[in-house]
């Protein structure tokens, strides 16, 4: 990984959307900071467009989508993503709403087994709001070592599900869409090329979108996930969390 200041001015010129994660990239340590907040309306003021790209759930996203100065959300790694046209929320998921039902109990059912397993585990606080996945707290309310988060993972994936670690939380659900496939539907949706944006994040659960997109940054603790991430981002900031997310606001708009 490279300084963020080793960006060129070409490569920074040519960004037209800043797309981020939220929980240890834009969010500091469950408390979201003015500093950041405000620098989506830097983005804004500047032309760029803000997409937030998360595994937070359906809930939190209707109101991130209709409250925040930002022009999408992806939410529950994938699942679905939002935005608002002309004062009304669109809602756009991977898979039919016929599908959520049978795969609400395919996940209730895994976790009944997560649980024979694992006696000691809790879903996280935010699971009533979620509409496609099952997300067990490992570090928000709870804390999992690195051996228990692999151990359940590697359950879960052998059960036919698919898992994403993040620096909070294993989700898990079932279905073929990531981060990267939503946020690529968004960029078509909104008519944004893939090759003039910038993506942001800090953990293994941004793998993805770090192999996707030729402009990636982590925030420094990215560096704390070594043996859980498969994919590094190109450029690293010297802050972290929601410092190191306005430490790239404010270097993209000193090179323009």
């Amino acid at each position: 990984m490279l300084p963020l200041s080793d960006m060129g001015v070409e490569e920074s010129s040519n960004i037209k959307a800043v797309l981020f994660d939220l929980d240890g990239t834009f969010v500091n340590n469950d408390e979201l900071k003015g500093v950041a907040y405000s620098s989506l309306e830097l983005i804004r003021e500047r032309g760029l467009k803000a997409i937030a790209v998360t595994g937070r759930p359906a809930g939190w996203c209707d109101l991130i989508a209709r409250w925040w100065p930002i022009d999408a959300v992806v939410g529950e790694n994938g699942a679905f993503f939002f935005y608002k046209n002309k004062n009304k929320i669109i809602r756009k998921t991977f898979y039919d709403l016929e599908v959520q039902p049978i795969n609400r109990t395919r996940l209730n059912l895994l976790f009944d087994k997560l649980l024979l397993s694992f006696p000691n585990i809790k879903v996280a606080s935010d699971q009533s709001f979620r509409q496609w996945d099952l997300a067990i707290d490992i570090a928000e309310e709870t804390k999992l070592s690195k051996k228990e988060i692999l151990d359940i993972v590697n359950f879960a994936e052998h059960g036919g599900a698919c898992t994403a670690i993040s620096n909070i939380h294993v989700n898990i659900w079932f279905g073929d869409y990531n981060k990267e496939q939503m946020s690529l539907k968004v960029l078509e949706e909104l008519g944004l090329n893939s090759k003039n944006i910038i993506y942001i994040g800090d953990s293994p659960n941004d793998s993805p979108m770090f192999e996707c997109f030729e402009s990636t940054v982590g925030v420094k603790s990215v560096m704390n996930y070594e043996g859980l991430i498969d994919t590094y981002p190109k450029y690293i900031t010297k802050e972290d969390e929601g410092y190191g997310f306005v430490e790239l606001i404010k270097f993209l708009i000193s090179t323009r």
